[in-house]
């Protein structure tokens, strides 16, 4: 396997707490050797009223805000990395938890005007009957609540954050994905220079689409990025 794709990252663009611009996140990528990156952008009111969008309350202008650094990340790559397009959401509702979606397109958003007021059971039915997969993401996390696996196709087992530095956090979510077999996946979350990239998958063949993408994690036939330092105490 040598193909190695990010499963979690932010943008300055649209997440509010990202500080790294479209043109930086490819480079260091590139130099890290990776062929594909899923930009994972905030999805949640914080997105719209603490960070860059100054729209209106208006669902197609918030989605043409998200859209934005997808778009300005494909142009910025100019072939040297795939972009694929991903979200991670937090609903009004559940506001104690994150969902790494995988498989989005931007018809989905359109058709879906109320999604951050979905309750989980109706949110997990839209996503996974659009064909889409719904991972959980750092579920233990300081402040986050677990989701009852059955709204779940996945877990975030590895997640490379500076907040995910027990390693027990890491641990914990290995051991949950297993007991309850759900796809394990891993992502840096990259937010800002100072972080390091770490997560991702590796595979045989490079991801280049959301088709294949979905059908690499359900497969799971990718083997796991991660700084075992945050995942095996004895590597410390």
């Amino acid at each position: 396997m040598g193909y190695k794709t990010e499963l979690h990252c932010h943008s300055g663009v649209v997440s509010a707490c990202g500080r790294l611009s479209p043109e930086r996140i490819v480079e260091r990528y590139v130099e890290q050797g990776y062929t594909t990156l899923v930009i994972t952008d905030h999805m949640n009111r914080a997105t719209f009223g603490m960070g860059n969008y100054a729209g209106k309350d208006d669902w197609d202008k918030k989605v043409d805000f998200f859209m934005s650094s997808y778009n300005m990340l494909q142009k910025v790559a100019a072939g040297r990395l795939n972009i694929l397009l991903g979200m991670e959401a937090r609903l009004d509702k559940h506001d104690a938890t994150d969902y790494l979606v995988y498989g989005v397109t931007e018809d989905f958003l359109r058709a879906n005007t109320g999604l951050l007021s979905y309750h989980l059971k109706d949110f997990s039915k839209a996503v996974r009957g659009a064909g889409m997969l719904l991972v959980q993401a750092h579920p233990f996390r300081d402040n986050i609540v677990v989701t009852p696996p059955r709204y779940l196709d996945g877990v975030e087992v590895y997640n490379g954050h500076e907040r995910q530095t027990s390693v027990f956090r890491n641990e914990m979510a290995a051991l949950w994905a297993k007991h309850y077999d759900l796809i394990p996946t891993s992502g840096s979350d990259l937010h800002e220079e100072c972080m390091t990239i770490t997560g991702g998958i590796e595979t045989d063949e490079p991801i280049t689409t959301n088709e294949q993408l979905l059908s690499v994690l359900r497969s799971r036939s990718y083997n796991i990025l991660r700084n075992e330092a945050l995942f095996d105490p004895d590597k410390k």
